[in-house]
């Protein structure tokens, strides 16, 4: 085993051990969330060669999230998201099936520390789309923020964020595609 493995498994070993041993401390966060992204008009930018807008169709988006409590207003975390959607118009082909898959960090804060409170955070991940005429994906990096309402009753808690962001793809035949990225998610997760 090389040191570097050594260091990693270490670190895992060590976050396990963190991870069980406070017990009365519920700082951990795991969930799920669904939702839409409304279909918009013009909100795909494809760059050189294309040079023009396409639309999307409302879309289904899933999330799940691992967050900690770093501090009593504030959590921090990761994600995975995957949306699916048809687009119009995109790279010269009508009808043409998306899917959207990001992996990234975010962060929230929440006010008041009471049940109820409102939550303001945001997001910075990396992504790719796949779509179904296309010869390859596109890879690049999705970022924005979230906002909403939060209930928490002992270790249960239920978030509705609106999420504003953008995405930037690219790959060697397109050089840029910027997708703009509203969604609306209701989430669910629970605290240990």
């Amino acid at each position: 085993m090389n040191k570097k493995t050594g260091i990693l498994f270490t670190l895992c070993v060590m976050l396990t051990i963190n991870l069980f041993a406070q017990e009365q401390d519920k700082k951990n966060i795991i969930g799920f969330g669904a939702g839409i992204s409304p279909g918009k008009d013009y909100c795909i930018y494809l760059g050189d060669p294309v040079d023009e807008w396409a639309s999307k169709n409302v879309s289904p988006v899933f999330q799940v999230f691992y967050a900690r409590q770093a501090l009593p207003a504030i959590k921090l975390g990761g994600y995975f998201e995957y949306e699916h959607t048809t687009v119009n118009n995109l790279y010269n082909f009508d009808d043409t099936k998306a899917s959207r898959f990001s992996m990234g960090l975010n962060w929230l804060a929440q006010y008041p520390n009471k049940a109820f409170h409102a939550q303001l955070g945001g997001y910075i991940g990396c992504g790719s789309i796949i779509a179904s005429k296309w010869d390859k994906a596109l890879n690049g990096i999705d970022f924005g923020i979230m906002i909403g309402p939060a209930y928490e009753k002992d270790n249960i808690g239920i978030a509705l964020h609106i999420q504003s962001g953008l995405g930037w793809y690219g790959s060697s035949d397109l050089d840029d595609l910027i997708l703009l990225m509203p969604k609306i998610l209701l989430k669910v997760y629970h605290k240990f």
